[in-house]
């Protein structure tokens, strides 16, 4: 018993001493995992991605269109916020954030002709991808660069690849003027909560994954199974 008593009062201190001094790089671990940066190259075209952050993904976009990686600008659109379907009703015109985004790209002189717009509406990332992917599809762009929020681009090239399944080179790019700190996120409430909100959508996607994985080889099974049954 006082054996036992004395190592962990050797052990306790010990894995104290160690969580204090590792929890650092364990917490950068976790913000770092977040971002996906692949090295730029020219592609067919740029997607930029809906939602927070669309001014910053918007003026990544132009840096990347003006310094000649890609000769058009694709934009998506994310579902209008509760109560936006009630605003002309009631005759008040509020720019909606393709508004502001075209509005930026005219200021700082992209052409018209260069911008190309998603029409179908996304309610998450999974659909905005699968719209993006017919759409790509559609305009025979073989390779595209990936804009979006930093914290947003590990997700989002997995589930975009997931559905392109190779046909379509995939180059993520966060945008340079997105302000979220991998390296600190923990002293910011606001970085914090981007990090907790993006680690609960992608323990929710590798669940849909598994599920979809395992549910395709169990239907593969059984189609295996019946045509070996139908030939015996």
């Amino acid at each position: 018993m006082v054996g036992k008593l004395i190592r962990w009062l050797i052990v306790l201190p010990l894995l104290g001493l160690v969580l204090y001094v590792g929890y650092p790089f364990l917490l950068k671990a976790i913000g770092r995992y977040l971002i996906t940066e692949n090295p730029l190259q020219k592609a067919d075209a740029i997607a930029v991605l809906s939602g927070d952050g669309g001014v910053a993904r918007t003026l990544e976009a132009v840096r990347l269109y003006q310094d000649g990686y890609a000769p058009r600008i694709i934009l998506t659109q994310q579902v209008l916020p509760k109560g936006y379907e009630a605003l002309p009703r009631l005759g008040i015109k509020v720019p909606e954030e393709r508004d502001i985004q075209l509005m930026i790209l005219e200021r700082m002189r992209v052409p018209r002709s260069a911008v190309l717009q998603v029409a179908e509406r996304a309610n998450s990332t999974l659909s905005e991808m699968v719209h993006l992917t017919r759409f790509l599809d559609r305009h025979r762009v073989h390779s595209v660069i990936l804009v979006t929020s930093k914290s947003h681009s590990t997700r989002a090239r997995k589930i975009l690849a997931g559905i392109t399944r190779g046909r379509i080179v995939i180059i993520s790019r966060p945008s340079r003027y997105d302000t979220f700190d991998s390296e600190g996120w923990w002293r910011s409430r606001r970085d914090a909560k981007e990090v907790l909100a993006e680690y609960e959508k992608l323990i929710n996607h590798w669940v849909q994954s598994a599920v979809s994985n395992v549910t395709g080889w169990l239907r593969g099974r059984d189609r295996s199974a019946a045509e070996a049954e139908a030939t015996s």
